[in-house]
């Protein structure tokens, strides 16, 4: 499966971190107009989480990085997406810088 991985690095710490981007991912309305299937789950006392939908997974993990925080995901898709790997690259970015800022 090809993997689309987006990280960011913030100054927020890593529970600011973890609570803007869960917020974005559960909440985002483009995200979930994409795949009626997606569904996300968190572990806030392990700053992690899932999302899956009906054609991929991801694994959301933050972690502190200097006097702030990281936070990455990973998301697998299937095969036959493949080509629009940079896009989901790129959306998802956007959608972080805007939950980070």
């Amino acid at each position: 499966m090809p993997k689309v991985i987006v990280k960011k690095e913030t100054s927020l710490n890593t529970k600011d971190t973890f609570a803007k981007v869960s917020k974005m991912l559960s909440e985002d309305k483009e995200l979930h107009k994409l795949d009626p299937k997606y569904k996300c789950e968190f572990d806030e006392s392990k700053l992690t989480g899932k999302a899956k939908g009906s054609q991929f997974k991801a694994e959301l993990q933050v972690k502190n990085c200097g006097n702030g925080s990281e936070v990455e995901i990973i998301v697998d898709l299937p095969f036959h997406l493949a080509l629009v790997k940079g896009v989901v690259e790129k959306t998802l970015s956007k959608k972080m810088d805007e939950a980070l800022s």
